[in-house]
């Protein structure tokens, strides 16, 4: 894609190979359950949210893989989704791992296994957008935070947009933060990041984000999207679907989002694009998407 189209996204993150095992209900602590079955999907937040981008815009992706059959698959679903591997790094360790429990009510829980991943350094990310020169960087926090610090950073020096889903969250330096056009989180991370608490109303919540970012997406599952801007806060319908599973749903709202920016569509237009492809996207089974 490189040599024949520019690239509008960058996606600077990471790529797993996903076991699903399928559950009635998650188990408690020291609890065991019956699966009904085992599934195994390409995933990661970095991959997810690169073939959500390219469906919009040309995109590539920046990471990591090993030299395993996982590794196959993963480089294959990326390419069969039209998005830019040319900067998809091979190093000698096992390509990266998800552990997701999903419930018959379409909920999940993930343990992430980082491998190959743990590998990507500042370097190999400023290399890779020195030569991209993406519209939009779009980054989370699955890689190493060196990595990701050196997303932030390129996307600052060069004046790109920048489009950060701090997702696993940790405490991020507020540096880190302050160029996030948006800042892109659940409600959980919304709390961690504005220090607040559940009680809040969603729009103080989001304000209140903006004295850390550029600009705020807060995602509430099937309610409602709340988008902030210096000028004002909105919330944005989510259409209803039938929830049949949830996974990779914030990468797919995240990805759709930043290409959508990357095209020219303002924030709330994006926003409300990208609400669609996320419910469209959890309304069927991960094996017919």
């Amino acid at each position: 894609m490189t040599d024949v189209e520019h690239c509008v996204v960058a996606v600077v993150g990471s790529l797993n190979l996903d076991l699903t095992a399928v559950v009635a209900k998650a188990p408690e602590e020291g609890e065991t359950v019956l699966g009904r079955r085992l599934e195994t999907y390409p995933g990661g937040k970095g991959a997810n949210q690169a073939i959500g981008a390219a469906r919009i815009a040309p995109t590539a992706v920046v990471g990591a893989v090993g030299t395993d059959s996982a590794a196959t698959a993963l480089r294959r679903s990326q390419s069969a989704a039209g998005v830019d591997t040319e900067y998809l790094l091979t190093v000698e360790v096992p390509t990266g791992r998800a552990i997701v429990v999903l419930t018959d009510d379409g909920d999940n829980r993930i343990i992430v296994i980082p491998g190959a991943n743990a590998k990507v350094t500042a370097s190999d990310v400023t290399a890779a957008l020195d030569t991209l020169d993406p519209a939009v960087v779009l980054t989370q926090l699955e890689l190493p935070i060196a990595a990701t610090t050196a997303a932030v950073e390129w996307a600052r020096v060069h004046r790109r947009r920048l489009v950060l889903n701090p997702s696993p969250v940790v405490a991020l330096d507020d540096l880190i933060l302050a160029d996030a056009d948006p800042l892109v989180v659940n409600e959980r991370e919304a709390l961690f990041y504005a220090d607040a608490s559940v009680e809040d109303d969603p729009d103080d919540i989001a304000t209140r984000l903006l004295e850390r970012v550029r600009s705020a997406v807060i995602t509430r599952g099937g309610r409602d999207v709340v988008v902030a801007t210096e000028d004002y806060v909105e919330r944005i319908a989510v259409p209803r679907v039938h929830v049949v599973d949830t996974t990779g749903a914030g990468d797919h709202f995240a990805g759709t989002l930043a290409a959508r920016l990357g095209i020219g569509e303002d924030l709330f237009a994006a926003a409300h694009e990208a609400a669609r492809a996320a419910a469209t996207l959890v309304s069927s089974r991960r094996a017919e998407r």
